[in-house]
């Protein structure tokens, strides 16, 4: 097995990641079967099962609401960082790769019908051709051509010299050492060092293939964000947007994704529960656990499911040296914030325990059943505050004196979170030892970055911490936990024997044996809250779905088909009252 080596992906983009902080079913088509070709050094990868296409019915404008309000920087796929550009051109473009919507992380073909690592330093794609660019100027709907992939690859290569947004995520790409075609439809990635995650790469949110003539006719005026300045690959053109704010898109009869749809409307949240109960919006999502009650009330034949937002709320310690170099002082904090009570008081629970892998994938992360062993997911907190009290009494917790929670001014006021986290500190381990201080999430990165939540001081923060970059949380447990990266150093943490699973992690090129041997490493730093990173909660909210619409489940990260698959059921019962027109 291939041992690779932490490199400027892992050491760059680690220290830009693990503590950094937040900003505030398709058409039918023949199935391709995904494969590597066996060499010495690289293992076959498990083909992803393609399911069998149902019949759908086509035709109809589907009205979705979207996460949050727009706010459209530019309609450069490589210049922003904005989830709101993505509602745009996740419709309207097309990834290599993609990510399959589940509970399990598996990836697709979108642009490229197969991929396949015939050595360790070398992946070839095969690109699908029936791909067409929108037929709008400048590309007038012609083929997508290999020298199209080479072109914005490149060109993100040139840009991640620069100054790229955060979420662009484009340390990712350093190992990269030349991307070349060979023909019309191939695609060859020759690496400087083996990389078992570039087609996670490749399936990344911001991964969006932009065609070299659209760059330069539209670059300088991508900020504008006019509708006919979005041509790309997907199963939708942008037609600009209504009176009210919401997004237009219109259907397409050509390419290698043709949708059920005539259109689509996206809009803005908003009012969540008049517009879904009046049939103006056919799936919508509530914050408000009022207006979910109200849509439960009104609604009774709607589908509900639970939508997780895109970060997790979590903690970090520098736990390389006094005070929280002592295990028994980190498991008790972590016990008397028992993750159930923690939910019911902050988020009136609306949120789940969350550890390294995020629950919002079920099939990735810790069972109920293996959480309640540890310390602060007990399902009886009483049980959590005993053990929390004996640990922080045997760690010389009290001798701390006064202890710091900063909480970012983002999170406080907004979820009166300092009265109720140190509250709940206070209550378990006793006295009014916790206190609050509201900072910046400016100040608390350069704080978190340098080392001065430990290191002598006796302080920590709590909030959100990064969106979650793609379902499968392997690279995400070595940019954080592994010695040699920023985010470890930082923190102070080291563990040789952490060291050698987190290189076997980089080295497994089956994603379904990778993901499991994540969920082990995540099952070993929660046992005693190291690493230097407590994880709290993922906070959720309901999605309510009309009966006559299909659509994939909402996740943190965009898997999508672009809403290729999305279909409106005019058979269904619930259709006959739907008020809105259908085309």
């Amino acid at each position: 097995m291939v041992v690779l080596g932490v490199g400027v992906a892992s050491a760059v983009g680690v220290g830009a990641g693990a503590f950094a902080l937040r900003r505030p079913a398709p058409a039918p088509v023949a199935p391709a079967v995904v494969v590597a070709a066996p060499s010495a050094t690289a293992t076959r990868p498990s083909p992803t099962p393609v399911a069998t296409p149902t019949l759908l019915p086509r035709g109809g404008v589907a009205r979705l609401t979207a996460p949050g309000r727009f706010h459209f920087d530019t309609f450069d796929a490589l210049r922003t960082g904005e989830p709101s550009v993505v509602e745009v051109l996740g419709r309207t473009h097309s990834r290599l790769i993609r990510w399959l919507p589940g509970d399990v992380a598996a990836l697709a073909p979108d642009l490229a019908l197969a991929w396949e690592q015939p050595e360790p330093l070398t992946w070839i794609l095969r690109l699908d051709p029936r791909a067409r660019w929108h037929d709008r100027p400048p590309v007038g709907g012609r083929a997508l051509v290999a020298n199209d992939v080479v072109s914005h690859v490149q060109r993100m290569l040139s840009l991640a010299t620069g100054r790229l947004p955060l979420p662009q995520r484009s340390f990712d790409y350093s190992r990269i050492k030349r991307v070349v075609s060979s023909g019309r439809q191939t695609v060859t990635f020759h690496m400087s060092e083996p990389d078992a995650f570039l087609p996670n790469t490749l399936a990344g949110v911001f991964a969006l293939i932009q065609a070299p003539e659209a760059v330069e006719a539209f670059q300088s005026t991508w900020h504008e964000a006019k509708a006919q300045s979005v041509v790309g690959t997907g199963p939708f053109m942008v037609d600009g947007q209504d009176g009210r704010g919401a997004l237009r898109f219109k259907a397409r009869a050509l390419g290698h994704r043709v949708p059920l749809l005539d259109g689509l409307m996206i809009v803005p949240s908003g009012d969540a529960s008049d517009e879904f109960l009046a049939k103006r919006v056919d799936r919508t999502l509530t914050r408000d656990r009022r207006e979910a009650v109200r849509i439960r009330t009104g609604a009774r034949d709607a589908i509900e499911s639970v939508r997780y937002e895109d970060s997790p709320v979590i903690s970090t310690l520098a736990v390389g040296s006094p005070p929280w170099n002592d295990a028994r002082l980190r498991m008790a904090i972590s016990g008397a914030l028992n993750r159930s009570e923690l939910a019911r008081r902050l988020f009136a629970g609306r949120a789940d325990p969350a550890t390294a892998t995020s629950p919002a994938y079920p099939g990735l992360a810790l069972s109920s059943d293996v959480m309640r062993g540890l310390p602060g997911y007990a399902a009886d907190p009483a049980t959590d505050a005993r053990d929390a009290r004996q640990r922080w009494q045997a760690g010389g917790g009290p001798a701390l004196g006064k202890v710091t929670i900063d909480f970012p001014s983002i999170f406080d006021p907004l979820y009166a979170a300092s009265a109720v986290v140190t509250a709940m500190l206070n209550e378990v381990l006793g006295g009014d030892q916790f206190r609050a201080a509201v900072e910046t999430y400016t100040t608390i990165s350069a704080k978190t970055q340098a080392g001065k939540y430990g290191n002598g001081s006796a302080a920590f923060w709590f909030g959100w911490g990064l969106p979650i970059s793609e379902p499968d949380p392997s690279r995400s447990l070595i940019e954080t936990y592994h010695s040699a990266s920023a985010s470890a150093r930082a923190s102070g943490f080291a563990s040789a024997a952490l060291d050698r699973d987190l290189d076997a992690l980089r080295a497994e090129l089956s994603l379904p044996a990778r993901t499991a041997r994540a969920r082990e490493i995540t099952k070993e730093l929660a046992t005693d809250a190291s690493g230097g990173v407590i994880h709290w909660l993922h906070q959720r909210s309901e999605v309510f779905t009309w009966p006559y619409l299909t659509a994939e489940p909402w996740t943190p990260f965009p898997t999508s088909d672009g809403g290729a698959g999305i279909a409106l059921l005019r058979f269904d019962p619930s259709f006959t009252t739907r008020p809105v027109p259908d085309g």
